[in-house]
């Protein structure tokens, strides 16, 4: 069984959940949620979360809107650690422009690109000092990282949506912002988070009608029904509600259905057509918005509420109460926690750089502390037990201690000597093949400007590594080049000049005839013939040829 806890630190309400993972079975073990009174801030009261009795699980901390900076990147297929330093060499030049450190996280998408062999790279940035900011607010829970609501979002839907084989939209409506999830089936195609002008709500209808915002909020949670802008009549309270409302909520369609475009095109996805919507979030239920987006954007639209779908029988009656109450307001904190509970999940989990060394080093360097630890217990005890040779145990102890320092330090250069051998060798192997390459294609340019006659004609030329089996050579690649030749006629003068020109280059060969071959094609009165040739005795990873007996 594998426990998590999430965090999700909204506008108005901060939301803190623990599930369990048993066996494909997902269980709510705790759920809190406090409101943010208007006078405090979010991170004043999740700062009561770190007095909690009974310490949680590790936690996943939730960040949206502008907080969170998402990028797509296409990166070529390399192994993992060029692939790091690309991104390293990404952050440290947008850190340059905004002239602040970012805490950074990124992972591969699971779609792959349509329009070329490349990957691309989801990258979530934050600014470090609204990290430091929270983890100074949260110093007592145990936080394991932060990460996009959006992503949190992708995560409640792998482990609790339905998995339909159809374009999804998931997006959570809050406060200020919605969090988009583009899916099919599990499949992840697009993840960000934008801004909205929802939460002007309460001030726009309180300053139409001249009442107060607290008074406001609740004739909106009553009265609200945007079925009113599909064109349905209301009655005279709704009406009165909603007319004021309906400008901010007008351009959640566009927004919505904007998705799959900018999806095609960060993602450089082609073929690509929406075909539905799950609204969730503490803002979905605002009656009749479902119908006006199933109007507007032309699909099926639907309330979709994970919390229906998880166990919560080991809630009290106050933590159920809750649940109950925030209903799809609770979707981003158990995404947040099952992120935290499974390693498995679709992860984007950033951290400060200080935060991350720290925790690098509690999972890897916990045991040569350990083994230091116990090295020093013994020698201490050898002490006490034989006073007598406390000189002698000190100096052992000292020099135990050094050769321990040594040995880490030569470990550490050496991963980083094999790193710089490994890169160092990609780049051998990639030169040397530019360059017998280029040695072919002179060679074959210096004969064809020697030998080529002038009825013949060069129709296409080209250089590339081939299998050394195939031409009879042991090793990886030799470089070939392909030559072909056009004749001006079908005269016996055209057949002769090829001829005498392939003898010409036949001597100019170390392999001779094996390193030769050539395809003619009748094409009418313009033959064509394709001469291939390995001019060189060896080529990157290949042997020379041998004569056979």
């Amino acid at each position: 069984m594998s426990r998590g806890t999430g965090l999700d630190p909204g506008s108005t309400a901060i939301r803190l959940a623990e599930v369990s993972l048993r066996k494909g079975e997902v269980a709510l073990t705790r759920y809190h949620s406090v409101a943010v009174a208007g006078n405090q801030t979010p991170i004043e009261v999740a700062d009561a979360f770190a007095a909690l009795r009974k310490q949680p699980a590790p936690v996943r901390v939730g960040l949206t809107g502008s907080d969170v900076m998402m990028r797509y990147l296409p990166v070529p297929q390399v192994e993992d650690w060029r692939l790091e330093r690309l991104m390293d060499f990404e952050v440290r030049e947008l850190e340059s422009r905004s002239g602040s450190p970012l805490a950074t996280s990124f992972n591969l998408l699971p779609v792959q690109s349509e329009l070329d062999d490349e990957d691309t790279i989801l990258l979530g940035l934050i600014k470090e000092e609204l990290l430091e900011g929270w983890m100074d607010a949260l110093g007592k829970l145990p936080v394991h990282g932060f990460s996009p609501n959006s992503i949190a979002l992708y995560n409640a839907f792998i482990a609790l949506g339905d998995h339909q084989p159809a374009v999804t939209l998931i997006a959570n409506i809050g406060h200020g912002t919605i969090d988009l999830a583009l899916v099919r089936g599990t499949e992840l195609y697009f993840a960000r988070s934008v801004s909205t002008s929802l939460a002007k709500k309460d001030e726009t209808l309180a300053r139409s009608l001249g009442i107060d915002a607290a008074r406001a909020r609740g004739l909106i949670h009553k009265h609200i029904d945007l079925r009113g802008a599909t064109g349905q009549r209301l009655g005279s309270e709704a009406e009165r509600v909603t007319r004021p409302l309906v400008p901010l909520y007008d351009p959640l369609p566009t927004l919505l259905s904007g998705v799959i475009t900018l999806c095609k095109s960060q993602a450089r996805l082609q073929d690509l057509a929406l075909d539905r919507i799950l609204l969730t979030g503490g803002g979905a239920n605002a009656n009749g918005l479902d119908d006006m987006l199933t109007q507007r954007c032309g699909v099926t639209v639907e309330v979709w509420n994970p919390a229906d779908m998880i166990d919560i029988n080991q809630l009290d009656d106050a933590q159920a109460d809750d649940l109950e109450a925030d209903g799809t307001a609770a979707t981003i904190v158990i995404g947040l926690a099952l992120s935290a509970a499974d390693e498995d999940f679709y992860a984007l989990e950033i951290l400060s750089k200080a935060a991350r060394k720290k925790r690098d080093f509690q999972q890897r360097g916990i045991f040569s502390v350990m083994a230091v630890v116990c090295a020093v217990a013994f020698l201490v005890l050898d002490y006490v037990v034989q006073s007598n040779r406390a000189s002698e145990m000190m100096a052992s102890a000292n020099r135990l201690d050094r050769q321990a320092r040594t040995i880490l330090e030569n470990d550490r250069r050496a991963e980083e000597l094999e790193l710089a051998i490994v890169g160092a060798d990609a780049v051998y192997q990639d030169l040397l093949a530019r360059a017998a390459l280029r040695q072919s294609a002179e060679q074959m340019l210096n004969a064809l400007s020697e030998h080529l006659p002038a009825n013949l004609w060069v129709e296409s030329f080209s250089a590339e590594l081939s299998a050394a089996q195939a031409w009879g050579m042991k090793g990886a690649a030799v470089p070939t080049v392909t030559v072909t030749l056009r004749g001006e006629d079908r005269e016996l003068r055209a057949d002769e000049a090829f001829t005498n020109f392939s003898e010409r280059v036949k001597q100019d060969l170390p392999g001779g005839d094996r390193a030769i071959r050539i395809v003619s094609k009748d094409r009418g009165r313009n033959p064509l013939w394709t001469l291939t040739a390995v001019l060189l005795v060896d080529g990157p990873g290949a042997i020379a040829m041998e004569d056979e007996e």
